[in-house]
């Protein structure tokens, strides 16, 4: 069964599943090797999903307005992947942001992704024009949805 908590920023599993997701963004979307997330703003709060004691996904929420969160860093291990753990993340993101004031919640994703794109329009996204800094990539996908 999957457990969802909040943990620190520098939480070392949290690095290493960010690390994972980097690693497979830059295959999927030809990036330069080195590439990294940029940083997320303060008052960023992170979430790990559990299988028993090993951490099999992440998330996390960032405020982008008073009452505007964007979901952000949504990464499952590749052999967890189809058990609900996504969609036990983004339930766990909804209720923490909604906990802390959002009235929305909106997140970014890439057109070659279509597995994300149909867990969040499962999951009640609807598809927005593309935000800043998003509004001019080809590849950009975005989403958002009410959190009241």
């Amino acid at each position: 069964m999957t457990t969802v908590a909040e943990c620190a920023a520098d939480d070392g599993l949290l690095i290493a599943l960010v690390t994972a997701m980097t690693a497979e963004l830059v295959v999927v979307y030809n990036l330069p090797v080195d590439a990294q997330p940029s940083p997320l703003r303060p008052g960023t709060r992170y979430l790990l999903a559990w299988d028993g004691e090993r951490a099999i996904g992440c998330c996390a929420i960032e405020p982008v307005e008073p009452d505007v969160y964007e979901l952000k860093r949504m990464f499952v291990a590749p052999d967890a992947r189809g058990s609900g753990v996504s969609d036990a993340l983004v339930t766990s993101s909804e209720r923490l942001a909604q906990e802390a004031g959002g009235a929305r919640i909106r997140l970014e994703t890439g057109a070659r992704q279509p597995a994300a794109m149909r867990l969040y329009e499962r999951a009640g996204f609807r598809r927005v024009p593309n935000f800043p800094p998003h509004e001019t990539d080809p590849e950009s996908v975005c989403y958002e949805k009410p959190l009241v």
